[in-house]
């Protein structure tokens, strides 16, 4: 004990004067410690705990930009995927267009030929018009009718029968 007090109060004094002087004891004897194998594993310096916050953060970092690459792949598969589907939609559109068109020039060809059908009929008596009409189904001759000028559709009409006339209206004016 007569030795180790008298060493440790000049150890003291002698590190109190240093830091006066400016220089860090403890950063020295953290240096000292890390250079000896056994210590060097408790005792670490401010460099060394800067370097692992650095490779945390690192690590850290690394870890953010691997879930955003992959939340990007996953994003640029979507937009795949929905740009393939907008594709299949536009082809599908054109499609439908195309028929809508082919229906369109039907429709006219259609309505081409009930308007020279009703020319027909103008043409005729009204009892032989009456007489042709009454043979065919209600809707067809409704729908031969709607294409006659209203006289002449009047005058046909008035030369059938009262219960075929009567259905023939009731067609006509659900048209």
């Amino acid at each position: 004990m007569v030795i180790f007090i008298p060493i440790m109060f000049a150890i003291l004094l002698f590190s109190i004067i240093l830091s006066f002087m400016g220089i860090s004891v403890v950063d020295q004897a953290k240096q000292v410690a890390s250079n000896i194998p056994v210590l060097s594993n408790y005792v670490k310096t401010e460099d060394q705990i800067i370097a692992e916050e650095e490779k945390a953060n690192i690590d850290e970092l690394m870890a953010i930009i691997n879930a955003r690459e992959t939340e990007l792949s996953l994003l640029e598969q979507t937009l795949s995927t929905k740009e393939e589907e907008i594709l299949s939609l536009l082809n599908e559109i054109e499609i439908l267009m195309g028929q809508l068109e082919e229906k369109k020039e039907t429709q006219l060809e259609v309505k081409t030929e009930y308007i020279e059908i009703a020319k027909l009929y103008e043409t005729m008596s009204a009892k032989n018009a009456a007489n042709i009409l009454t043979q065919l189904s209600g809707d067809e001759a409704a729908i031969h009718l709607s294409f006659i000028k209203i006289d002449a559709r009047a005058a046909i009409l008035a030369k059938m029968a009262p219960d075929k006339a009567a259905e023939l209206i009731s067609l006509l004016s659900d048209n």
